[in-house]
């Protein structure tokens, strides 16, 4: 599969955009406001659901059931928390409920 980037393009490092989770942070702003913590960091960081479905190998379905507040697996946050550029941590931190964290 060939480079999206152009021939002497350099990648831009995302690290140094990195904002840990607190409460200052613009999804928990989104999620104070009304929005869902699923839809929030989709908005956040401007992801399609086709590019979700894609990057995840999750079905839309089930992006559809994690913007319900149905139950969400560990390894489906640690794939959110890849694709975002943050740690899974942050992600857990703004379930709206701990009990929505599946270990298995």
């Amino acid at each position: 599969m060939p480079s999206r980037r152009r021939k002497g393009e350099r990648p831009i490092d995302k690290s140094q955009f990195y904002r840990p989770y607190d409460n200052t942070h613009p999804v928990a702003h989104a999620i104070r406001t009304g929005s869902r913590w699923f839809l929030a960091w989709q908005f956040q960081y401007g992801f399609s659901d086709a590019r979700l479905v894609k990057q995840l190998g999750m079905s839309p379905g089930r992006l559809r059931q994690l913007d319900q507040d149905a139950p969400v697996l560990l390894a489906e946050v640690d794939a959110l928390a890849a694709a975002y550029g943050v740690q899974p941590s942050d992600i857990i931190a703004s379930l709206p409920d701990p009990e929505l964290l599946l270990k298995e």
